[in-house]
């Protein structure tokens, strides 16, 4: 695909996600029950489990759950319109949950610290010693950005005002992140010698090698 092309179709699905994210903040920061709000919510996600029960080795049994699922969806419907936030607490608390479990279990004694892994990828297995430091001190900064995220997003859902947290994982959440992301690249290039950093793109491109080693095949 030519580079203008993957230029545009980048820009579309970024502008397309963050319609996506407006639309979810506007139908749950009210607090109140709501169909759009449900669909919003549900459809996104089992649009994708129909994509990969349709390429699952398993098509047969993973096609019988997922219509379990939209049945059970469908028979409990007035609930799930007035409970749909629910929805994006789990995926958002249990998503930077999980994000501070594997990145913290990297920080033991006998582990390779995540970013290390990231950096491992670009520059090889002998890192230099002050790489290794670095990004072992990254790895603790995310990990720590991670637990504040998850912590502030269950405090908010159970405690503080809807709008609020609404706000928070549905707009601030993506600027948040972006700017660990740009706040870290800026220390980068200020700590670290010009023959030991990376650039954006590598550094995402090794995150996801790195996770594609992580994660499990797929039956």
């Amino acid at each position: 695909m030519p580079r203008g092309m993957r230029l545009v179709r980048a820009v579309l699905l970024a502008v397309a996600f963050g319609a996506y994210l407006l639309l979810a903040h506007f139908t749950t920061a009210p607090d109140e029950p709501s169909t759009l709000g449900a669909l919003v919510a549900i459809v996104p996600y089992m649009a994708i489990a129909l994509g990969l029960a349709l390429r699952s080795a398993r098509r047969a049994l993973a096609l019988a759950l997922w219509s379990a699922l939209s049945m059970l969806l469908w028979r409990n419907w007035p609930l799930v319109e007035s409970r749909f936030e629910w929805i994006y607490f789990i995926q958002h608390c249990g998503t930077f949950s999980l994000l501070a479990i594997g990145f913290g279990r990297t920080l033991t004694k006998d582990a390779v610290p995540m970013v290390t892994r990231f950096a491992q990828v670009i520059h090889g297995d002998e890192l230099a010693p002050a790489l290794k430091r670095y990004t072992r001190r990254v790895t603790v900064a995310w990990s720590v950005f991670f637990v504040a995220m998850a912590g502030t997003s269950a405090l908010l859902f159970f405690t503080g005002p809807m709008p609020a947290w609404s706000l928070l994982i549905n707009v601030l959440t993506p600027i948040l992140v972006a700017a660990v992301f740009a706040l870290e690249f800026a220390i980068r290039s200020v700590v670290l010698p010009p023959t030991l950093r990376t650039g954006l793109v590598d550094s995402v491109r090794a995150c996801l090698q790195t996770s594609r080693r992580i994660t499990p095949p797929t039956a």
